[in-house]
């Protein structure tokens, strides 16, 4: 790092070249030659000293002085005033205005060397006193929360031998003040619901003189309003760095300062979600407690409360014996032993009982994400929200993590049915939790004693079958039924047999070509997993896709695509197969693995091969669910050279603004957008604006589940880039697609020879009118194509350049004003005539009024208008197209 500057200031040249001789050959220099050059220079350079002439024309040295002064970036940078010896005359201004020496002209080079030495002598000395200042304090830090880190390990200790809470307060004040260096420790607990304070343990000052200054005798006193007041008010820690300047701070206050320390801090103790108690410790130096010690220290009272609750239940040890420490809920033999005291008195009665097994959802993510501590926070309320809010009697109970149930009485099933949709209400409101907003939601399974079972266990073991196949369909709450128990059985079986057809390698991938729409060449494929089982022959992904992404299997399934897909395209290349990239989908599992980028790595470099020749496909759901976490993921596959595809875009967010954000190199516009796209005009519409947004943003578009050449011409209309689906080609196995590239199978496109030819196409279901229709306008000078129904003309419209539309109204698969509608949607360009009937003519009109006809003929019609009115047409499209 280069030494700061000297700079010289002089609004004189000779001046500035006699000082830049003397010193340019020992110091960096920088010069100004005015003041307002002199501030300008010193905030750029921040020089080390300032030789300051004092007569200059926009101000004198005083003011620039003055104003490095005030100035907080440049007031500690010192000042040497030069200048003649009639100007030195008032030292008094100068070393007022902040001046620290003076070099009288004409200037001595030895003098000038000498004061500069000592100045920046000086300067260096004053830094290195700051830093070695600055080196003590962080020392007496790091001391501080050593001692800090000493009474958590000793209180933590002490939590783990001691049983009694006034043992365990006394020990926690002879650590505080022994281990940690603080002078004062002591703990009050408050009774009468917070109003009074009792004195219950204290280190560093006798009992008697503590509880005599903060008026707290053995009995209760009256709560002080000042710091004490405030935590058991607020449950926080509070704090005071020197209550010299505290003002009415209370009692804790004054005795701190009478008793010769300056810095405080009362922590809250919490048991049973109520503060129940203060502890507050005294420190020596004002300004003692910073951020790193009151985390710390907020630790301490944690682990201190925590210990106070569970001496609590300790004491209460048969109530644990039926009751959730967490919640105060019910445990799991409390509510088994009432759901059979319920059964059987409902068995005596003829009732009937219900049983609702209630799972939070992500409770997991949520619990790694906000802590422990706030996760048994959040247990707690919602255990609190069940049993406090529910209206009817019932029996709510925690059945462990973050599983709870409730029982009662059922005399029909609205009756359960509205108690579930108030157990969702009750939980759908935030949960307050440190001045943070939590969100949680649950799923619900019920059971129905006679119906479901006639014993308890069986009944509540039903309950959660109908909550497991409630998660799986991702319904709110799901009632049992024997299918749902059979449903269940099949998942299991079909978990394990997965398992087996990973360890016999019984999958095996096909391949489905990507088409180049211009050159009508394979210029990728979409890898696809396919499961051979050895009896129930081939499996498609549609039947254990789903249950393999919720049993977690999907990430070794997906690990063997990838080397699979590596091993197949160098056995092409080895075959001397022209290869192409080959895409393969990840799922939400694969990416949230912190390891996939590894795994990708790795398994490329095992098979030499380049990454270029893979492509991942994603799904918007799968980047949306971690914006941050996804786009770092994406940017280093994209740096590592692989391809990038947005699977099934217009499925889910598709949001422009985080699309832009991510480094796709193409987009996938979903079959469900291409199946009625040359008859659907929101279909059509969407996929050109996917082609049209994917090009503005210099991405590839492919097309998928084309399987028709309508679907396929109005695509390449529309510019679409590539193409796959059954048009082209099924998926095929490994070896007959490497066949496929081996013989250069390609797409035979047709020249667009129609498209300067003028067309006109009849539209009539009556195949008489028809054929009086194509007499009639034959010879005209344009080609006739005819079409005897709605779906037939719109495949006509997608492969055939059309100018012209003659249309009757009578539809009998689609209505004809709806026909006509679509048709203007999806061709606007195209002239429309309809010849309608006496009843069509109202709809007839609309249409004329919404713009999509050209011109209406009634029946019967003039022959010579109708030929007239078509030739008219055609020169209107050619003036507008």
């Amino acid at each position: 790092m280069a030494a700061a500057p000297i700079l010289i200031v002089d609004d004189e040249p000779s001046n500035l070249a006699t000082l830049k001789q003397i010193l340019e050959g020992d110091y960096q220099l920088a010069f100004a030659r005015s003041g307002a050059e002199c501030l300008a220079a010193a905030r750029k350079h921040q020089p080390a000293l300032i030789l300051l002439d004092i007569r200059m024309p926009d101000m004198d040295g005083y003011a620039v002085c003055r104003k490095l002064k005030a100035d907080p970036a440049t007031e500690s940078i010192p000042v040497i005033f030069v200048s003649a010896l009639g100007e030195v005359g008032d030292e008094t201004a100068g070393f007022e205005s902040g001046g620290v020496d003076y070099i009288v002209k004409p200037v001595s080079p030895a003098i000038v060397h000498a004061r500069v030495r000592t100045h920046l002598s000086l300067v260096r000395a004053t830094i290195l006193e700051h830093y070695v200042r600055q080196l003590e304090i962080e020392q007496a830090k790091t001391a501080r929360l050593s001692r800090i880190h000493a009474v958590l390990s000793g209180t933590n200790s002490a939590i783990v031998r001691v049983r009694e809470p006034q043992a365990l307060f006394e020990e926690a004040c002879h650590i505080a003040v022994n281990q940690g260096g603080f002078g004062i420790a002591w703990i009050g607990m408050s009774a009468d619901n917070g109003k009074l304070l009792k004195l219950t343990a204290c280190q560093g000052v006798t009992a008697e003189r503590l509880g005599a200054s903060l008026f707290l005798a053995k009995s209760a006193a009256a709560l002080e309003p000042g710091m004490v007041g405030q935590v058991l008010n607020i449950g926080k820690a509070v704090v005071c760095n020197d209550v010299r300047y505290a003002g009415d701070c209370g009692l804790t206050c004054r005795d701190v300062l009478e008793r010769g320390y300056l810095s405080v801090v009362c922590l809250p103790l919490i048991a049973m979600e109520k503060v129940v108690g203060v502890m507050a410790l005294y420190a020596r130096e004002a300004h003692y407690f910073d951020d790193d010690e009151l985390k710390l220290l907020n630790e301490l009272a944690g682990d201190i409360s925590f210990a106070l609750q569970a001496i609590e239940n300790e004491k209460r040890a048969s109530f644990l014996s039926y009751y959730d420490a967490l919640t105060a809920l019910p445990n799991t033999d409390l509510f088994f032993d009432r759901l059979k005291q319920l059964v059987q008195a409902a068995a005596r009665e003829s009732s009937g009982v219900f049983v609702i097994a209630l799972n939070l959802n992500r409770f997991k993510e949520l619990n790694d994400a906000v802590g422990r501590h706030v996760g048994d926070q959040v247990l707690r309320m919602v255990g609190q929200r069940l049993s406090k809010g529910i209206t009817r009697p019932c029996t709510v109970a925690r059945i462990g993590a973050d599983n709870f149930a409730v029982m009662g009485e059922q005399n029909n099933s609205q009756e359960v049915s509205a108690l579930c949709e108030q157990i969702l209400g009750l939980l759908n409101e935030a949960l307050v939790i440190d001045d943070k907003q939590l969100q949680v939601s649950a799923r619900l399974g019920i059971a129905i004693y006679p119906s479901d079972s006639d014993d308890a266990e069986a009944l509540f073991k039903n309950a959660e079958a109908a909550l497991k196949q409630a998660k799986y369909v991702k319904a709110r709450y799901l009632f049992y039924s024997p299918e749902i128990n059979a449903r269940v059985a099949e998942k299991l079986a079909m978990e394990n047999m997965l398992k087996t057809a990973l360890e016999n390698k019984q999958f095996v991938l096909h391949f489905q070509p990507k088409v180049d729409l211009s050159s009508g060449q394979i210029i990728g494929a979409e890898a696809l997993i396919r499961w051979q089982h050895p009896e129930r022959g081939m499996i498609p992904p549609v039947e254990f896709i789903p249950l393999a992404e919720e049993s977690g299997l999907i990430v070794p399934i997906g690990a063997w695509v990838i080397r699979t897909v590596c091993a197949a395209q160098v056995a092409w290349r080895k075959d001397h197969i022209p290869i192409v990239p080959v895409a393969l989908n990840l799922s939400a599992l694969q990416f949230k693995e912190n390891d996939i980028l590894e795994f990708v790595g790795v398994a490329l470099a095992e098979h030499g091969l380049e990454p270029g020749w893979l492509d991942l496909e994603l799904t918007e759901s799968l980047v949306m669910q971690n914006l941050e976490d996804a786009e770092k993921i994406m940017h280093a596959f994209h740096e590592m050279g692989l391809h990038l595809s947005l699977d099934d875009f217009g499925t889910g967010y598709s949001s422009l603004a985080y699309l832009k954000r991510f480094p796709f190199d193409t987009v996938k516009i979903d079959r469900a957008f291409v199946i009625d796209i040359t008859r659907n005009p929101e279909d059509a519409a969407i996929a050109s604006a996917i082609i049209g947004m994917a090009h503005s943003l210099r991405m590839r578009v492919v097309a998928e589940g084309v399987e028709t050449e309508a679907q396929l011409k109005f695509l390449r209309n529309k510019h679409c880039d590539q193409i796959q689906g059954y048009f082209f080609s099924r998926p095929v196995p490994a070896q007959e697609f490497g066949t496929m590239l081996g013989l250069g199978k390609r797409l035979e496109l047709e020249p667009d020879s129609d498209a300067e030819q003028q067309t006109l196409l009849i539209v009539e279901e009556d195949k008489e009118m028809l054929s009086g229709l194509q007499q009639s306008l034959r010879g005209q000078g344009y080609r006739i194509v005819s079409a005897g129904s709605s779906e037939q003309a719109l495949e006509l419209l997608a492969t055939t350049t059309v100018q012209v539309m003659l249309c009757g109204q009578r539809m009998s698969k689609i209505a004809g004003a709806d026909f006509i509608t679509i048709v203007a949607r999806l061709y606007p360009a195209t002239m429309r005539i309809v010849l309608n009937g006496q009843h069509g003519l109202q709809s007839a009109l609309n249409a004329i009024n919404r713009g999509e006809v050209y011109r209406v003929h009634s029946r019967p019609w003039d022959e010579d208008l109708l030929r007239q009115n078509i030739r008219e047409a055609f020169l209107y499209y050619r003036s507008t197209v």
